[in-house]
């Protein structure tokens, strides 16, 4: 509760330094343009017996332009600036027949019904010296704008049936549960009972419940309680971007934060390095459990690569078939208001795109009309599995004192190519935050958001760092690294002070005064956090970090962090919905973001530990129980 408190204060403060003024406009004349966004009353429009409720993009011009109305001039000067919104292009969503009740055409595909749109908007703001013409308009005359097809209807039927099975599993095995201990047991180690188990809801609770007391997993517990934080840093980027990707009514607050510097504004352009962790442990584990399994003088052949890549793929994928099926199918079926037209189109890109999710190319292929976008990471993560699992094969059979020179060559090589990609595009050293890109969440269309934020090469370096810090981990973590009390000090700098240092210096030091910098910037954020975050975890497995330790090692972080890769990839779902049942603009405030904020983390992890107990966590034992299988066979072969 503390830590809740705690986290909470801390948001208001930060939150509430975004409050400027658009220098050279009053608040008055401000308030004398035309909203950038309106919404009619939807419902009421989809009641009457000719509903045509549209999206409009109406561009204001001036009526007389060698002599501009004062209205104009405002709008002229508040839009000069690329971080403010267009205030001469309105995006407003009208009931047609009230709104414009002189139509004579209401159909959206004969041009003479967007000229009369134009027309009627026009003469709405003639008396403050505008007019415009519309330059794009999408409509609709039924709630629900698609009609249910076969595809709808086997990704029914294919979650229809699963769920039945899941349900007879476990009533099965809750009724298995009142035989005696021993008979339950036997039931459960059993062919049949292994299957049935590991769909079954209460056998997979109990799972999710334990907690794993090795000294291992003791000394990394840290880890967990980081992963929990990084998640919550995650949904609430995706929740600032939610919300100022939708309709505005109050559009001076966001101009305002975006005028100056603050420390959630400048995260959310720049935060793409915290996922350099996630990246990071990833392949700490993987060498850990590999450099294990030569210690046991377990080959590492061609057989357990691609065991271990179908074992990854099996647990991945669940979930993620999921969601896709969900966003392709019945997700746009949900009864949407005005904003309709993002759920289609996500609808759209996964019907024509799941594929590449499906073989974690997304990426790579199709990437501008990528299906899910959150799952870059996904796709990503996979590749740098896959890579890393041949990698560290190849080094522990050349041998292990190998390793961290090699990986230190190649650390520096990612850091070289992150930088020669960034530099040879230009791109500034944070992602575009202009309210324009971000409207309708757009600025995934934008090349930079690929070459930088999803890039390959440019996150190479988390996994490079991770293969590292675990091989440090297991060669010497049975004994102490820091020492001393000056060992203490070097180690609160080398983690503490670079986490600061990444997060803190763009606001000390412009990292934007020429393309080499950007780029110098961007090429070492990624390392130098995963660096600062792999120093921590090795200072905590010691014992060190006092307060920190203690947020970290939190119990309740332990069991959250198991939802952590559902939270992720489900969590966008329910932010789309959200979006899509708006009847209006939304008013932001720094009290309104922190209410949508809690309540986004709350439905995320409710809905992640559906699907963890639903599908996740059942592939994932069916992977686990075929190779268990396979290896007792191999034995008993053996003798």
């Amino acid at each position: 509760m503390r830590l809740l408190q705690s986290g909470i204060v801390i948001l208001m403060l930060v939150a509430c330094k975004a409050s400027g003024e658009l220098l050279g406009v009053t608040d008055e004349e401000y308030a004398t343009q035309p909203p950038v966004f309106h919404f009619d009353d939807y419902d009421t429009c989809m009641m009457l017996k000719k509903k045509l409720y549209c999206y409009v993009n109406f561009e204001l011009k001036p009526t007389n332009r060698e002599k501009p109305s004062p209205v104009w001039n405002t709008i002229e000067k508040v839009s000069s600036k690329k971080i403010h919104y267009r205030h001469d292009l309105l995006r407003h969503f009208i009931c047609v027949p009230t709104t414009c009740p002189k139509i004579t055409v209401l159909n959206e595909t004969d041009p003479k019904f967007k000229m009369e749109v134009g027309a009627c908007l026009s003469e709405k703001y003639q008396y403050l010296g505008l007019k415009g013409e519309v330059t794009e308009i999408a409509c609709k005359t039924s709630i629900y704008t698609h009609q249910t097809d076969h595809v709808d209807y086997i990704v029914l039927g294919i979650l229809v049936t699963y769920m039945l099975w899941v349900t007879f599993a476990s009533l099965y095995d809750l009724c298995k549960r009142y035989d005696t201990p021993e008979n339950y047991k036997t039931f459960a180690t059993s062919s049949a009972g292994t299957m049935i188990t590991a769909f079954s809801v209460p056998s997979n609770w109990t799972k999710l419940k334990s907690e794993n007391k090795s000294p291992a997993a003791e000394k990394l517990k840290c880890v967990q309680g980081i992963r929990v934080y990084m998640t919550f840093l995650v949904i609430l980027v995706h929740t600032l971007l939610s919300v100022t990707g939708s309709p505005i009514a109050n559009t001076k607050f966001i101009e305002e934060a975006n005028d100056r510097k603050d420390l959630l504004g400048e995260f959310s352009k720049r935060g793409v390095y915290i996922l350099s962790f996630h990246f990071m442990m990833s392949t700490w584990m993987l060498i850990v459990s590999m450099l294990a399994r030569a210690d046991r003088k377990e080959p590492l052949t061609i057989d357990f690569i691609v065991k271990s890549i179908i074992k990854r793929y099996v647990r991945l994928i669940s979930v993620l078939l999921v969601i896709i099926g969900l966003f392709a199918t019945w997700f746009r079926q949900l009864p949407y208001g005005p904003l309709w037209i993002g759920p289609c189109e996500e609808a759209e890109r996964c019907r024509q795109n799941w594929w590449t999710n499906v073989l974690f190319i997304q990426t790579w292929v199709n990437r501008y009309y990528m299906c899910h976008i959150v799952s870059w990471y996904i796709g990503v993560e996979m590749q740098f599995y896959i890579i890393s699992l041949v990698l560290i094969t190849l080094l522990i059979k050349m041998g292990r004192s190998k390793i961290p020179y090699v990986i230190c060559v190649l650390l520096i090589l990612s850091i070289l190519g992150a930088f020669w990609d960034h530099y040879r595009h230009g791109y500034p050293s944070s992602l575009a935050a202009n309210p324009e890109d971000v409207y309708r969440l757009q600025f995934n269309k934008q090349p930079q958001w690929h070459d930088h934020f999803s890039s390959f090469i440019g996150n190479f370096s988390g996994s490079l760092l991770g293969i590292l810090f675990g091989y440090i981990l297991y060669m010497y973590g049975r004994q102490r690294i820091f020492t001393s009390s000056i060992h203490e000090y070097i180690w609160w700098v080398l983690s503490v002070g670079t986490l600061t240092v990444v997060a803190s210096l763009p606001f000390f030091v412009d990292v934007d005064r020429s393309p080499a910098t950007s780029a110098l910037w961007v090429a070492l954020t990624r390392p130098l956090f995963a660096f600062g975050i792999g120093i921590l975890i090795l200072g905590m497995s010691e014992g060190l970090g006092g307060v920190i330790k203690w947020a970290c090692e939190w119990s309740p972080t332990y069991y959250l962090a198991k939802l952590s890769y559902t939270v992720y990839i489900g969590h966008p779902i329910l932010q789309h919905i959200r979006i899509g049942l708006m009847r209006h603009p939304v008013h932001i405030d720094e009290v309104t973001m922190i209410i949508i904020l809690l309540a986004d983390i709350a439905a995320a992890f409710i809905f992640a530990l559906l699907l963890t107990l639903l599908f996740e966590m059942p592939f994932n034992e069916l992977a686990n129980m075929m190779f268990r299988t396979k290896r007792i066979s191999e034995s008993d072969k053996k003798k």
